[in-house]
């Protein structure tokens, strides 16, 4: 082989190496010395459909794609073409402008023309050393294997694990070969990629760092942390650095509120992270995991401090004994009956009637019919279903396995926030002992019920814990809610009836099934009953997770449980339901934790959410940091909501900067009411809820 030649080939070597031209582009070169041989020369046309032929066996090989091609031919420097209708010749730079869909001549260059065995065994070597698909292609391929069958409904898993294996982003060829095996359209998953915030179709550091910005965090320092890591690194939130090692991202809450102030790194916890030392976010070395777990009794979290990891000490704390009862004692009417009897009520934030859900799900006409565990907690200062998710994943698939059988789904889902990966991690390692040991899947506990559960992942969208948003999610849709009626029990998951409960609503589920409906009824009071957990965060000397019968004073969940405000400080507010919520004041100390005594006194309970404000607290900030957060969150459905949303979001900025004008308390409150009234999901319904109660109890911020 002449030298100027085998300069040439170990250059493209090296360009193939290093990942600068496809390695496709290897596999056209193949196939141009295999089939051009003896003659040295081929038409181009015989030599595109003599690569799609033999690209056929080769899965993940983008040979359809004309780039390799193009790039071969023109950077390789070794081709001449001649165009066959009128002899015009094109080699080096004119390369570049060839029309494909034009018939040529190509061959090696006139000085190369002897030395085609040469390169056709150059070519043979490198493809026994490199192949033509890079390692990322083809352990895509492998993904793909496993999501194909879902077609649609394996989308959002199927992006999840391609954009780990190609270092935290979605490069477009790899959306071209996750659309083509899906059989999706390329817009369509694009359009599922800009709906979600934890996709990126952009290069991103090889670190990626995302710092809360919501009110807890806030509170604790989480400005100056992004200030402190901005500075460290020379960057602003949204870029990365020069040698592409980190990016920085600002985000709205990571379900650490507990853990102020927090961050992810590459979906490592990085909480608490002292202010002073952000250069901790650059090291290996994530701050220990703190837990607080505490409240007068324990039913959802009964298996705290059991390993969460061991299904043997899942059976010693009475695991399963639920489930093997509800099989082998009762029908599903009478399972059904039982969640009535008890006055279970969602635990999310609606508060609609368990038993009454199930009943509804059960009551259609024989047919597929689904359960969705929905643990897509993302509102700021919301944490407890992520402590269930970590702390007692066995029992949350228990009691999910339950009301299956209650209502004949043979499948049942948990999708889960994508935030959440220490929480998703031990549901597939759960969900995994659960299977071999017979409690999941055909004829459970030797039983005539028959039942798989799949686990989903959100990607950051707070909308898709709209039960009709999140079904459309799992169906490998963005998160658009979809209008009601009809309601998810008679047209849900795939058009069929499908009940949708929260985390903590079925981790009640199995100690009603052991101890029956009545007893779990007497705890609590009259309108409210069983426990209630609260997730208790902002300034208190012990933020963490309490499970309280309701009826208790919010005083002794405030003080006695999380320990009231520091030292010297007094308190100022506290923010019931979350963002969503309402405030209450100091004087409503003494008020019952419970709907109707909360009702009373203009609190809401929700999901159980307790935001605590002390007397230093800005509350014009934090009022706008809720206004920043709904108006990041809406999904632009509709337009009462996208726009409410960013205009409260504005006035709100203004108010805290203190700049208001004489309108602007009538517009938020005029704003709240218009997108209560027209929006199409909660999400917008109740975006304004916190601004109006807060206008009604300090109409003074406002001014």
């Amino acid at each position: 082989m002449q030298a100027e030649l085998h300069a040439r080939l170990e250059q493209l070597g090296e360009d193939l190496r290093s990942g600068r031209i496809d390695r496709a582009a290897l596999f056209w070169l193949k196939v141009f010395a295999d089939a051009s041989a003896p003659e040295g020369q081929l038409r181009s046309d015989r030599w595109v459909d003599a690569g799609l032929e033999a690209a056929r066996q080769l899965p993940g090989l983008a040979a359809a794609a004309l780039a390799p091609r193009q790039d071969l031919v023109v950077r390789s420097g070794l081709f001449r073409f001649v165009r066959m209708k009128d002899d015009a010749e094109f080699s080096g730079e004119a390369l570049g402008s060839l029309d494909w869909q034009r018939k040529y001549r190509v061959s090696l260059l006139p000085a190369f023309a002897g030395d085609l065995p040469d390169v056709q065994r150059w070519a043979d070597a490198r493809w026994a050393e490199l192949g033509g698909v890079a390692p990322e292609f083809a352990a895509l391929e492998q993904i793909l294997a496993r999501y194909r069958p879902h077609g649609r409904a394996g989308l959002i898993e199927a992006l999840h694990e391609t954009q780990a294996i190609f270092g935290g982003w979605l490069p477009r060829p790899a959306l071209e070969r996750v659309a083509a095996a899906l059989s999706l359209p390329l817009a369509d998953v694009y359009g599922v990629t800009e709906f979600y915030d934890m996709f990126f179709t952009h290069v991103v550091g090889q670190k990626l760092i995302r710092i809360c910005q919501d009110g807890p965090c806030v509170l604790a320092g989480a400005d100056a942390l992004l200030a402190g890591a901005c500075s460290r690194l020379g960057i602003q939130p949204g870029e990365t650095t020069p040698d592409g090692a980190y990016s920085i991202e600002t985000v709205r809450c990571l379900g650490l509120c507990d853990r102020a102030p927090a961050a992810l790194v590459n979906l490592q916890r990085y909480a608490p992270i002292d202010p002073a030392t952000p250069e901790q976010l650059l090291s290996d070395r994530p701050p220990p995991a703190r837990q607080t777990v505490g409240g007068m009794i324990r039913l959802a979290l009964s298996d705290t401090g059991a390993d969460p990891a061991d299904l043997d000490a899942y059976y010693a704390q009475g695991g399963l004994v639920a489930l093997r009862m509800a099989l082998e004692q009762l029908t599903p009417a009478q399972v059904i009956e039982q969640i009535k009897e008890s006055k279970l009520v969602g635990r999310g934030g609606a508060a609609f009637p368990t038993g009454l859900k199930w009943q509804l799900t059960a009551n259609n006409p024989p047919g597929p019919r689904y359960v969705i565990c929905n643990a897509d907690e993302s509102e700021p200062g919301a944490f407890k279903d992520r402590v269930l998710l970590e702390h007692n994943p066995f029992r949350i698939l228990e009691g999910l396995l339950i009301a299956c059988y209650a209502v004949g789904a043979e499948r049942g889902f948990l999708y889960i926030r994508g935030e959440y990966r220490a929480g998703y991690e031990r549901l597939v390692d759960a969900l995994g002992q659960l299977e071999a040991a017979g409690c999941i899947g055909e004829q459970v506990f030797g039983s005539s019920f028959s039942c798989r559960i799949e686990l989903r992942r959100g990607a950051g969208a707070y909308v898709c814990g709209e039960e009709t948003a999140l079904m459309e999610s799992i169906e490998g849709k963005r998160g658009f809610p979809r209008l009601k009626p009809p309601f998810p029990t008679t047209v849900g998951l795939w058009g069929c009836p499908t009940t949708i409960n929260n985390v903590e609503t079925l981790a009640k589920v199995p100690p009603i099934v052991l101890y029956g409906g009545h007893w779990y009824a007497n705890l609590g009071t009259p309108e409210s009953a069983g426990t209630k957990l609260f997730a208790v965060s902002g300034t208190v000397a012990r933020p963490g997770v309490y499970e309280v019968p309701f009826g208790v004073p919010l005083r002794h969940l405030v003080y006695d449980l999380a320990g009231g405000p520091p030292a010297g400080r007094a308190l100022q507010a506290v923010l019931t339901g979350g963002a969503a919520g309402a405030f209450l004041t100091p004087a409503h100390l003494d008020t019952p934790l419970s709907f109707e005594a909360f009702k009373q006194v203009g609190g809401t309970i929700g999901a159980g959410t307790i935001m605590v404000f002390d007397d230093t607290v800005d509350l014009r900030e934090m009022l706008a940091r809720i206004g920043d957060f709904f108006a990041h969150e809406s999904c632009g459905k509709c337009y009462p909501c996208q726009i409410g949303t960013q205009r409260q979001a504005e006035i709100l900025r203004r108010v805290a900067r203190g700049q208001a004008g004489p309108r602007d308390a009538a517009t938020l409150i005029e704003l709240g009411r218009v997108m209560a009234d027209a929006s199409i999901c909660g999400l917008g319904q109740a975006a304004a809820l916190a601004i109006i109660s807060a206008h009604g109890r300090w109409p003074e911020l406002f001014e």
